[in-house]
Protein backbone atom coordinates (compact mmCIF):
# COMPACT_ATOMS: atom_id res chain seq x y z
CA UNK A 1 0.00 0.00 0.00
CA UNK A 2 1.12 3.41 -0.81
CA UNK A 3 0.20 6.93 -0.04
CA UNK A 4 -2.32 7.33 -2.86
CA UNK A 5 -4.01 4.06 -1.71
CA UNK A 6 -4.55 6.17 1.59
CA UNK A 7 -5.47 9.50 0.70
CA UNK A 8 -8.16 7.99 -1.21
CA UNK A 9 -9.29 5.99 1.60
CA UNK A 10 -9.04 9.12 3.19
CA UNK A 11 -11.03 11.04 0.60
CA UNK A 12 -13.83 8.79 -0.09
CA UNK A 13 -13.73 6.63 3.60
CA UNK A 14 -14.13 3.10 1.87
CA UNK A 15 -11.47 0.29 0.03
CA UNK A 16 -14.29 -0.21 -2.73
CA UNK A 17 -15.90 3.41 -3.86
CA UNK A 18 -18.92 3.94 -5.96
CA UNK A 19 -18.38 4.54 -9.70
CA UNK A 20 -20.18 7.30 -9.51
CA UNK A 21 -17.65 9.04 -6.97
CA UNK A 22 -14.74 8.10 -8.72
CA UNK A 23 -15.88 9.05 -12.68
CA UNK A 24 -16.23 12.53 -13.13
CA UNK A 25 -12.82 13.56 -11.17
CA UNK A 26 -10.68 10.42 -12.41
CA UNK A 27 -11.84 9.47 -15.42
CA UNK A 28 -13.25 12.47 -16.86
CA UNK A 29 -16.55 11.51 -17.69
CA UNK A 30 -20.44 12.34 -16.54
CA UNK A 31 -21.78 9.09 -14.40
CA UNK A 32 -23.83 7.97 -17.05
CA UNK A 33 -21.32 7.94 -19.22
CA UNK A 34 -19.32 6.40 -17.05
CA UNK A 35 -22.38 3.26 -16.06
CA UNK A 36 -22.58 2.67 -20.09
CA UNK A 37 -18.84 1.49 -20.09
CA UNK A 38 -18.86 0.03 -16.97
CA UNK A 39 -19.95 -3.58 -18.31
CA UNK A 40 -17.81 -3.02 -21.67
CA UNK A 41 -14.67 -2.70 -19.77
CA UNK A 42 -14.17 0.46 -21.54
CA UNK A 43 -12.86 2.43 -17.81
CA UNK A 44 -9.01 3.19 -16.82
CA UNK A 45 -9.50 0.69 -14.74
CA UNK A 46 -11.46 -2.44 -13.33
CA UNK A 47 -14.90 -2.15 -12.47
CA UNK A 48 -17.44 -4.70 -10.24
CA UNK A 49 -19.97 -4.99 -8.38
CA UNK A 50 -20.87 -6.76 -5.05
CA UNK A 51 -24.16 -9.25 -5.29
CA UNK A 52 -26.55 -9.08 -7.79
CA UNK A 53 -27.03 -6.97 -11.32
CA UNK A 54 -28.75 -4.10 -9.96
CA UNK A 55 -25.70 -3.11 -7.14
CA UNK A 56 -23.61 -0.11 -7.71
CA UNK A 57 -20.75 -0.09 -9.65
CA UNK A 58 -17.72 -0.09 -7.94
CA UNK A 59 -13.99 0.92 -8.27
CA UNK A 60 -11.48 -0.65 -5.90
CA UNK A 61 -9.31 2.01 -4.01
CA UNK A 62 -6.08 0.03 -5.09
CA UNK A 63 -7.03 -0.18 -8.83
CA UNK A 64 -7.35 3.58 -8.93
CA UNK A 65 -4.33 4.33 -6.87
CA UNK A 66 -2.29 2.48 -9.08
CA UNK A 67 -3.61 4.11 -12.17
CA UNK A 68 -3.17 7.62 -10.60
CA UNK A 69 0.81 6.18 -9.51
CA UNK A 70 0.83 4.69 -13.54
CA UNK A 71 -0.19 7.89 -14.84
CA UNK A 72 2.05 10.25 -13.03
CA UNK A 73 4.95 8.17 -13.53
CA UNK A 74 4.32 8.99 -17.26
CA UNK A 75 4.02 12.64 -16.48
CA UNK A 76 7.14 12.78 -15.11
CA UNK A 77 9.28 11.39 -18.05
Amino acid sequence: MNNTYFGLLAEFGEANIPLQKVAPKYFGLSEDEARRRAPTGLLPCRVFRLGSQKAPWLVSATDLAELIDKQRDRASR
